[in-house]
C-alpha cells in the first residue's frame, strides 16, 4: 500500500506565504494502514468495554444470521463473501422496486426475509491470509456487539456456538451499542453483531477504510420491504441518470 502527505490550499484565502507559523506538522501516525498499532507499547480502544449507560441488554434470540468472509480477491479488490458490490449499480434503476437491479451483494427480499421488527444477527469473519482490520459502519441502526473471537466461526449461529460451549466470546448482558464496530485484524477473528430492524429501509453494511471501501467491500441490505408503501409511478418515471455510463469502472466492476 503507498501512502504519503499533503498540505491543502484554497485559492479564495489570502497568500499566508508571510505567516508567523508554516511549519509543517511532526505528528506521526499511530496505526498502520492495516490498522494495527506502529508501537506495540500503545494502547487501542477496547470496544468490549464501551458499554452503554444506563445499562441496555441486547435481545436474547436472533430471527435471521447473515455470515460474511471478508477476502482480498484482488490487488484492488475487497470483498464481504464471493464477490465485490458493483458500483455501476449507482446507475441503474434503484433496487427498491426494480429486482433486476440487485447484485450479488444484495440481501433481502419483499416476502418476510429480514422482516420488519425481527433481530439479526451479523457474523464477520477475516478469510485466509487476511491481516487487516476493518472498522464496519451499519446504516440506519445501532447494533450490539455481542461477540468477537479468533479461531473462525465454524458454528450455524450464535446459539450454536454457546450450545458447544465458546460463551467466552459473548456478551449478551451489557454489550456496546454501537452504530459501528472493527472486525480485528488476522486470519481468522471474527466479531458478531445484533441489531432489531426499526427503520425500513434500503441499507448499507460497509468497511469505514476507504480503500476497502471503494474496492468493494459493501453489501445491501434491504430491511422490512414487506412494510414499504409501494413506490410511486410518478417517481419510477423520472430520469434516474442524464449522463452516458461508461462501458467499464476498472478495478470497481
Amino acid at each position: 500500500m503507498i501512502q504519503g502527505a499533503g498540505i491543502l490550499r484554497y485559492a479564495a484565502t489570502k497568500d499566508l506565504s508571510k505567516a508567523s507559523n508554516r511549519t509543517v506538522p511532526n505528528t506521526k501516525p499511530w496505526l498502520h494502514l492495516n490498522g494495527s498499532l506502529v508501537d506495540p507499547a500503545n494502547k487501542a480502544m477496547e470496544e468490549t468495554r464501551l458499554s452503554p449507560f444506563p445499562p441496555r441488554p441486547p435481545p436474547q434470540k436472533a430471527d435471521f444470521t447473515l455470515k460474511f468472509t471478508v477476502n482480498n480477491t484482488g490487488p484492488s479488490t475487497w470483498v464481504l463473501n464471493a464477490a465485490p458490490h458493483e458500483f455501476f449499480r449507482q446507475n441503474v434503476p434503484p433496487i427498491l422496486w426494480n429486482e433486476k437491479s440487485r447484485g450479488k451483494t444484495s440481501w433481502g427480499n419483499p416476502h418476510g426475509f429480514l422482516r420488519n421488527g425481527s433481530v439479526v444477527d451479523l457474523i464477520i469473519e477475516n478469510g485466509a491470509k487476511v491481516d487487516a482490520s476493518h472498522p464496519f459502519h451499519k446504516h440506519n441502526h445501532k447494533v450490539f456487539i455481542i461477540g468477537q473471537g479468533q479461531g473462525g466461526f465454524p458454528w450455524k449461529d450464535v446459539d450454536d456456538a454457546i450450545k458447544h460451549g465458546d460463551g467466552k466470546y459473548f456478551n449478551l448482558d451489557n454489550p456496546p451499542y454501537r452504530d459501528g464496530f472493527t472486525l480485528q485484524a488476522g486470519e481468522g477473528k471474527f466479531v458478531v453483531v445484533r441489531y432489531k430492524i426499526y427503520f425500513p429501509a434500503v441499507s448499507m453494511l460497509h468497511c469505514h477504510m476507504i480503500h476497502h471501501f471503494a474496492s468493494g467491500q459493501q453489501v445491501i441490505l434491504l430491511e422490512g420491504m414487506e412494510v414499504m408503501p409501494p413506490v410511486p409511478e410518478e417517481l419510477k418515471n423520472k430520469p434516474h441518470v442524464e449522463f452516458q455510463m461508461p462501458p467499464r469502472y476498472g478495478p470497481l466492476d
